[in-house]
């Protein structure tokens, strides 16, 4: 948005064709939770390098394009190479614990992205209530999504408004002083948002909760015989 250093997110997500994408969301959801939970616990670098490859290769059945995953991969890797360039001088075993960070962080990286890409978000915020995740969750999760936009939209206005009348960002007390008022704009701008929206929803009937209705969808054979191989595959990593 003209001058604006702050890029707008992007929020219309082509979900790839693929198996994938047709098996229910709460399938998918339980298994990289399981997935997760072996990622956080597994001590062994083998172990590791099985979930990353593992991860890897539910990238590739989600046909994820390489665009979309070098980008996130990229922000990852910043705060990766500042771990690098510390970790490893703190204690003698700190190679081994950052080369096992690294392994840990592409993989859960991976495997969400590879959860997110293949499942919209209205049937994701569905299967989280059908595995009885508390409301209040759900409802953080959707208006955090809903409306993360539209701060975006928010602070680029303001940082715009703000190049108008002659700002030029530099390693000076100004330039955070602006900053740090920015924030403080948007933080104020966000609150009176929020309670416009909370009006909003009262008015119109919203007690808490969104109504969920239940889904048909069932998968074919041959996709819940894929699906299954996937269950089984990750059980793999308890015996690497």
């Amino acid at each position: 948005m003209g001058n604006s250093n702050f890029p707008s997110l992007n929020y219309q997500i082509d979900i790839p064709e693929g198996f994938l994408n047709r098996i229910p969301a709460s399938i998918k959801v339980v298994l990289v939770f399981i997935f997760a939970l072996c990622v956080a616990f597994l001590q062994s670098v083998a172990a590791q390098l099985f979930l990353l490859v593992y991860a890897i290769m539910l990238v590739a059945i989600a046909r994820i394009p390489i665009k979309v995953l070098s980008s996130r991969l990229l922000a990852l890797n910043g705060f990766i190479l500042m771990m690098w360039l510390t970790l490893p001088f703190s204690s003698e075993s700190g190679t081994h614990l950052a080369l096992l960070i690294t392994i840990r962080a592409h993989a859960a990286t991976l495997a969400f992205i590879a959860l997110l890409r293949t499942t919209s978000m209205p049937d994701l915020l569905q299967a989280l209530h059908l595995l009885h995740v508390p409301q209040k969750l759900i409802l953080l999760l959707h208006f955090t999504y809903r409306y993360a936009h539209v701060l975006s939209e928010e602070l680029q206005k303001i940082h715009k408004s703000m190049v108008l009348r002659g700002f030029h960002p530099s390693l000076s007390f100004t330039t955070f002083s602006a900053y740090g008022n920015l924030v403080g704009m948007l933080l104020i701008r966000s609150i009176i948002r929020s309670e416009r929206v909370s009006k909003a929803m009262v008015l119109r009937g919203f007690n808490g909760s969104f109504p969920f209705f239940p889904s048909h969808v069932i998968p074919s054979s041959p996709d819940t015989l894929r699906m299954a191989a996937l269950y089984v595959l990750l059980a793999g990593c308890f015996i690497v």
